[in-house]
């Protein structure tokens, strides 16, 4: 993780020498050679840190506390980095507001130049301090590399992965991890048909990564038992149990799909004891098969109240639950109980052959096969491991390569467990992925994560800079397919063109994601009603926080250790409790906030939290979006999505010049929309934006307001206008904007024949898909065919 940190650091080294040389930004005197210095240092240990991550998972000590007291350094060069480029930043749009202040008086104020050059001075030292500071620290830490024996290695640099190759890893996914369990699956769905007894409760339990849910998922989509039962609902537990939450997924999912959302059900305002209730009268002589994935409560009063609410449904009811502890087992009075054991060598090289011969020819196959089974032996009859090292060898193509990984130290520690063979699929990533993967560790267990949002979450951790490639998002997308083919992701959400926009990640992998991370690195909170309401972390160099709040849940009032942090996420069950926007002053080097389901009262301003680049308040009661958000001037991803009391953002908006994601979809009430947008000109989506298409309005965002916002990739827009004003849609310039590939325009009123007018007036590029939509459907034209 170290590597790709600093080679992201040389890029932004890079570029202040540039800013100093070309843009006549000129640098306090010395601090030029000290930055040439802390390039050259970083230079020399970047190329030991391969070596030093491999020797670190062998349980080198000495190395793993360099490396972390490295990491720390880096971490510190890049909020220095940071804070010197919003300072220029900053100085750009105070001396653009003096521009406008001084056409608007006809003369400058001496004293105000004369105030802002010294500001600029000021910053200047302040910054060649910090790097003095910053060199003799690593001067220290650089000193271990010459006593420490780590071969220089070159940093493997991520490769782009085609299509078909992506296409080819995911079409095995509902498939390898099922390979002997033949006769498991037939008893299991036997004993789920057989008998027409009260319900029972049936068990799956075995050790992580052993094939568990792909058995439930399985029998769960078996035509016999589809048809047997009236309902089926599947719940994913994990670690962290709320009662409130799985009584209201199992709502959900016995509800009509036209209703299934807690908030059409209006289910957020329920007590346990309501929900409780609900569950009766859906399941009241309903034959229903209920799946519970991934339990861990073993405590039998936690599980008592849902298992008296389950009894009412009819006989020959069945829960499914899958577990890995025998405990959970005894709790719920299980009936019958399947044991998954290790699966055989055999049928681990299957699984792992299906992989990693994935378009290859017979002869190549038969080169490397003898090889290939003895890696298979050492998977230790675990799917999960063999599915992993499969889809690493499909990228290893002569017997030497297959070698190097049978031959791995990595396969002796044995102490890691199933760890060991994931260790030789990271370690087989390039750098950059690494660090993309390890934040993974930030997500909750069993959650579905939407593509979009976990790129805009490496771009806002700084993982995505690319001096090749400017397009953040493209280099975000390669990285995924890269982790897609790797099989470190799965159950796999596609649009209609094949492409994934969203997916599960394997419990264990999240498991193993956050032993890389360490627990100096991430925290998982999990808050309850009664806990107290003063959150303290256990390390100050805590840098990731993921809190959970049950239901009733309050966040706490005050985060002692929070310092370091850069992100912050926090999850709540219901949509009841506020936080106050104070508790965020401390958190100073945050790049990402995610507050889902909440509302921050009294935003702090924008200078608190000067690094931030996303801000996700989606399904927040807000009512209107605070001023101070307008001071984030580094703030790349803002989503308000599905607020619905949310009814008009900030005036001051266009000072958000980094903006290169705007979301506000499903924000109902939301109508007011300023001018001030179309002045975000580094923005790439703008989706569920009103717009006025008719005139150009005075003060309201208009359809012309587009046009200087040439590096749109998608545009969803909301109009209520019966026309498109000629003039507008011709001020607007689509046909300029080459990067746009999708057009969404939602309408109030059915379109008939009027669609091809509508594109011929906008005039979008020609490879440009274009949708109408009303409501819930959807149609799609894609321009020039």
């Amino acid at each position: 993780m170290s590597d790709a940190l600093i080679s992201t650091i040389l890029q932004q080294l890079t570029k202040v020498i540039y800013e100093e040389g070309e843009q006549q930004v000129k640098l306090v005197t010395s601090v030029g050679k000290e930055i040439d210095s802390l390039k050259s240092t970083l230079e020399s240990i970047h190329a030991l840190l391969e070596d030093a991550e491999e020797k670190q998972m062998k349980k080198d000590r000495s190395i793993k506390i360099w490396l972390e007291r490295l990491k720390e350094v880096c971490y510190d060069i890049e909020d220095v980095l940071d804070e010197w480029k919003t300072g220029l930043l900053k100085s750009q749009l105070d001396e653009a507001d003096q521009n406008i202040f001084s056409l608007f008086k006809g003369k400058v104020c001496g004293l105000f130049l004369s105030c802002f050059c010294c500001g600029q001075v000021v910053h200047r030292c302040r910054f060649a301090l910090k790097i003095k500071d910053i060199n003799e620290r690593l001067d220290k830490i650089a000193k271990y590399k010459d006593r420490s024996q780590l071969i220089p290695r070159e940093v493997r640099q991520p490769r782009r992965v085609e299509r078909s190759g992506r296409v080819e890893s995911t079409s095995f996914t509902e498939v390898s991890n099922l390979h002997g369990r033949d006769e498991v699956k037939k008893d299991l769905i036997y004993s789920l048909l057989c008998s027409n007894s009260d319900v029972k409760t049936i068990s799956i339990v075995g050790m992580g990564g052993i094939g568990k849910t792909a058995l439930a998922q399985l029998v769960y989509n078996d035509g016999a038992v589809m048809a047997h039962f009236d309902k089926k609902i599947w719940v994913c537990v994990t670690e962290v149990f709320d009662l409130s939450r799985i009584a209201k997924a199992i709502i959900m999912g016995l509800a009509e799909p036209r209703h299934a959302s807690a908030s059409a059900l209006n289910l957020d305002s329920f007590t346990l004891q309501g929900l409780l209730e609900e569950i009766c009268k859906f399941i009241e002589r309903k034959k229903v098969f209920l799946v519970l994935d991934d339990v861990w409560t073993d405590e039998s009063e936690s599980w008592e109240s849902l298992n008296q609410a389950l009894k009412r449904a009819a006989r020959g009811s069945r829960i499914l639950m899958t577990t890995r502890k025998d405990a959970v087992v005894k709790t719920m009075k299980s009936f019958r109980v399947f044991p998954l054991e290790q699966l055989s060598e055999d049928v681990c090289w299957k699984i792992l052959s299906q992989e990693a011969f994935a378009g290859r020819g017979r002869e190549q196959c038969k080169n490397v096969e003898d090889i290939g089974k003895k890696i298979a032996k050492k998977c230790s009859g675990l799917p999960l491991a063999a599915k992993t090292i499969g889809s690493m060898l499909r990228f290893r193509k002569t017997r030497e390569q297959w070698k190097i990984i049978l031959n791995s130290e990595i396969w002796k520690l044995e102490s890691e467990g199933i760890f060991a063979p994931l260790l030789l699929s990271y370690l087989d990533l390039p750098s950059a992925v690494r660090q993309c993967f390890s934040y993974c560790s930030t997500f909750p267990k069993g959650v579905q994560i939407e593509r979009e949002s976990l790129i805009h979450q490496w771009m806002a951790q700084g993982y995505l800079n690319s001096s090749e490639n400017p397009e953040m998002e493209i280099i975000g997308d390669e990285y995924f397919e890269c982790l897609v083919a790797r099989s470190f992701f799965q159950d796999f959400q596609k649009l209609k063109d094949g492409s994934i926009w969203a997916c599960k990640i394997h419990d264990i992998l999240i498991d193993f994601a956050r032993f890389l991370m360490g627990d100096d690195d991430f925290v998982l909170k999990e808050v309850h009603p009664e806990d107290n309401l003063r959150m303290e972390l256990s390390s100050e160099k805590i840098h990731h926080l993921l809190v959970i709040l049950t239901t009733n849940a309050c966040f706490p009032t005050s985060l002692l250790g929070a310092e370091k942090l850069r992100s912050l996420s926090i999850f709540r069950s219901d949509r009841e409790g506020d936080v106050t926007g104070n508790l965020f002053i401390q958190l100073k080097h945050l790049r990402s906030l995610i507050f889902s389901g909440g509302n921050i009262n009294g935003f702090p301003e924008g200078d608190k939290l000067m690094h931030l680049k996303l801000l996700d308040l989606s399904d927040s009661w807000l009512e209107r979006l605070p001023e101070a958000i307008c001071g984030l001037c580094k703030l790349q991803s803002l989503f308000l999505r599905r607020c619905p009391y949310l009814k008009g953002l900030p005036d001051k908006i266009e000072k958000l010049v980094n903006l290169r994601h705007l979301n506000t979809d499903g924000c109902r009430f939301l109508t007011y929309y300023p001018k001030g947008i179309g002045r975000l000109t580094s923005l790439r989506k703008l989706v569920g934006i009103m717009v006025c298409c008719d005139h150009n309005d005075d003060k309201k965002f208009s359809l012309g307001d587009l046009e200087n916002l040439c590096h749109l990739r998608c545009l969803v827009l909301i109009t209520g206008c019966r026309q498109i004003d000629t003039n507008e849609a011709r001020r607007a310039k689509l046909q300029n904007k080459i990067d746009l590939k999708d057009l969404d325009l939602v309408c109030p009123w059915p379109l008939t024949r009027e669609k091809d007018d509508v594109i011929k007036v906008l005039s979008p590029p020609s490879h440009t898909t274009v949708k109408f939509r009303l409501r819930l459907q959807a149609t799609t034209y894609t321009n020039g065919l």
